[in-house]
């Protein structure tokens, strides 16, 4: 299954997380910004991975919605 989510360039991705304050927010604006397929679990998971590629990105607490 292919989401658009890694459309977003890198550094548009990393300035909306960062400037959300959970990860639903990030999700949601996330998804407004591709207009189209944008699931919370592929939000969660560009992230993760531009973490372990050295991108500064905040955590949102364990269990956030």
């Amino acid at each position: 299954m292919t989401t658009q989510v890694e459309l977003l360039p890198a550094d548009v991705f990393a300035g909306v997380w960062n400037k959300s304050g959970s990860l639903e927010e990030a999700a949601t604006k996330v998804k407004e910004m591709v207009g189209g397929r944008a699931p919370r679990w592929a939000v969660l998971a560009r992230a993760t991975a531009m973490r372990k590629a050295g991108a500064d990105l905040k955590r949102f607490p364990i269990g956030d919605k």
